[in-house]
């Protein structure tokens, strides 16, 4: 009796025959290629390791690429003798020793260098400025400060013999450093072998907007322009270090180079003598102006000529002012002159601090008797509301003034007993 058949053995012995007939699939064919790469003795900068993962990268994929991933499993001792050939000659100053590969669609190549000596070290970098003034050059260097760091790392553990081909990347990285760092300038940078080894960059203006000419502007409260004029020379060569900067850089550092040129204003001999607090002011252009508002802690001067238009007007007239701050108590004298008659009037008063924007005094005229108390506030800057009472014609006189520049004063007058006119004060 034949022996008896288990039902799954015609399934199972189908499966193996199928197997068997069935022709050999293909390998995969290589459709991409990953570079792994490890460095002995401490990895170069990125911007070194990405420049020779992609040269080995750009090889592999030459010699890789489409190829049946199982045929290049069975040759990769040839192959990776190929790949360390080639790889020495594009990657000088690097000795391959370890290659391999992990073959599949994508193909890992996993490669280990080492550096080949001299390598070098911590490399200085001399920074030089060449038509930048000395005292405004501390101000770029600052602001290069925060990529010195990198700056030295460029080179550091590069081999010599890879300069040949690393330091058109490093200079290029140098340039890209010192734009981003300082808007307007550019480096050139050059790596010296002259011992000891350096990288030395030349800092110099990119842009074709740099400051050319400096202006100087006076406004104060407290000093007549007469005299602050004859300082114009010497603060304009305070602000010297400005000149040829970029308009780029100057506008990023306008604290910075305020406090510059605040600095030596506070130095100068007059201002300390007569107590003078000067704050400059920068708006830069090509043609920057330096604008100061200057005004003694110690004296008070004021010098006007009014011309007054309108019905009602009194005669145009030129007013002197002299004080003596005490605190913020000011006692003061007070001389006017009117030119069409050659009267002269005379007058002193006092006038008092009573915050940021608000100023009250009293005044008396040596012609006439009583006290004519005032009062004066500040709106904005520019503008303030000043009133007066004068006891002797029993007349209240309120007058509103509009800056428009530092010598020049629209003024509206009006007085209780209905007069109005306008006035043009100049401030001399």
């Amino acid at each position: 009796m034949p022996a008896a058949v288990r039902p799954g053995f015609p399934l199972a012995l189908a499966v193996i025959l199928a197997a068997v007939a069935a022709p050999a699939r293909a390998a995969d064919s290589i459709q991409r290629v990953e570079v792994v790469l490890v460095v002995e003795g401490g990895d170069p900068h990125a911007l070194i390791a990405r420049r020779i993962v992609e040269s080995i990268t750009t090889t592999s994929e030459r010699l890789l690429l489409g190829r049946d991933s199982e045929v290049v499993a069975r040759q990769e001792a040839a192959l990776t003798g190929v790949l360390r050939e080639v790889m020495d000659r594009v990657v000088r100053g690097y000795r391959t020793v370890g290659l391999g590969f992990q073959t599949g669609a994508v193909t890992v190549v996993r490669v280990q260098i080492q550096a080949r000596l001299p390598v070098l070290g911590d490399v200085p970098v001399a920074t030089s400025l060449p038509g930048v003034h000395p005292d405004a050059q501390p101000l770029v260097r600052a602001a290069l400060e925060p990529v010195a760091l990198e700056l030295r790392r460029l080179v550091a553990r590069l081999p010599v013999e890879a300069l040949e081909w690393a330091a058109p990347i490093v200079e290029r990285r140098i340039t890209e450093l010192v734009e981003g760092a300082a808007p307007g300038f550019t480096g050139t940078a050059r790596i010296e072998s002259d011992p000891p080894w350096r990288v030395a960059v030349s800092v110099s203006a990119r842009d074709t907007r740099v400051i050319r000419d400096i202006g100087v502007r006076f406004r104060s409260s407290s000093i007549p322009f007469v005299l602050l004029e004859g300082h114009a020379p010497q603060v304009a060569s305070m602000a010297e270090p400005l000149r040829g900067l970029p308009v780029a850089f100057a506008l990023a550092q306008r604290a910075r180079l305020e406090l510059l040129v605040g600095d030596q204003i506070r130095a100068y001999p007059p201002v300390r003598q007569y107590g003078v607090v000067a704050i400059p002011l920068l708006r830069i252009a090509e043609v920057t102006y330096l604008s100061v508002q200057a005004d003694s802690t110690l004296y008070r001067g004021r010098v006007e000529a009014r011309l007054n238009f309108g019905t009602s007007a009194p005669a145009p007239d030129v007013r002197v002012q002299l004080g003596r701050l005490f605190g913020s108590v000011e006692p003061f004298v007070e001389m006017t002159m009117v030119p069409s008659n050659f009267a002269w009037r005379w007058a002193a008063g006092v006038r008092v601090q009573a915050g940021t924007d608000l100023t009250l005094g009293v005044l008396t005229r040596f012609e006439s008797e009583g006290l004519e108390p005032f009062v004066q506030y500040r709106l904005s800057p520019d503008m303030h509301l000043h009133g007066a009472f004068m006891p002797r014609s029993e007349i209240v006189e309120v007058t509103l003034a509009y800056r428009i520049n530092e010598f020049l004063s629209w003024e509206a007058v009006a007085t209780s007993r209905g007069m109005v006119w306008l006035r043009l004060a100049s401030n001399l």
